[in-house]
């Protein structure tokens, strides 16, 4: 079986790289999922029901390297944001894109953003998407992290498109 030779073009996350350096010692990486969990309007409710939906979800993000002090520094290209989307409708969708945007400031400041598309998602698939490590982060002691994929067309339940963390960066205790 042949792969897909399109690779995807990407910006992330070397934010801990720089404030590693900036900080002597071991430090702590605190990631807090700021996602409000939300009882779904009745529209939705409905929409959830119908098994021809179309329903995509952002599940989780995670990090490569794991973010931790030693990996962090072991790694020469840098830290990987993860982001697993789920087709959990019934529909197969085409051209789903995912953005995600660092900040600081409670959102006020923007640092990065980046967006990547997934070609194809079919119904009950997981994909990942990664955004690498690219260019220069300020030291902050606090991030926020904005993931989300944008809706579909007929796609009634959104409040599961997209999930926000904060990031904190500590020394140990």
């Amino acid at each position: 079986m042949k792969r897909r030779a399109k690779k995807m073009q990407y910006v992330w996350l070397p934010v801990l790289a720089v404030a590693l350096v900036l900080l002597s010692g071991c430090v702590k990486i605190k990631i807090v999922d700021r996602t409000m969990m939300t009882v779904l309007p009745p529209a939705e409710l409905e929409a959830a029901a119908n098994a021809d939906e179309h329903d995509l979800a952002v599940l989780a993000i995670d990090f490569d390297p794991p973010l931790e002090y030693e990996q962090i520094m072991a790694s020469r290209e840098g830290i990987t944001l993860l982001v697993a989307v789920e087709n959990t409708g019934g529909n197969s969708e085409n051209n789903v894109t995912v953005q995600a945007e660092l900040s600081t400031d409670d959102g006020q400041t923007i640092i990065l953003e980046d967006e990547d598309q997934i070609p194809t998602i079919a119904p009950g698939e997981i994909k990942i998407v990664r955004f690498k490590s690219l260019g220069d982060i300020p030291y902050r002691t606090a991030y926020q992290l904005k993931v989300q994929v944008a809706p579909v067309t007929g796609e009634a339940r959104t409040a599961n498109n997209q999930k926000s963390y904060d990031l904190y960066v500590t020394q140990p205790e």
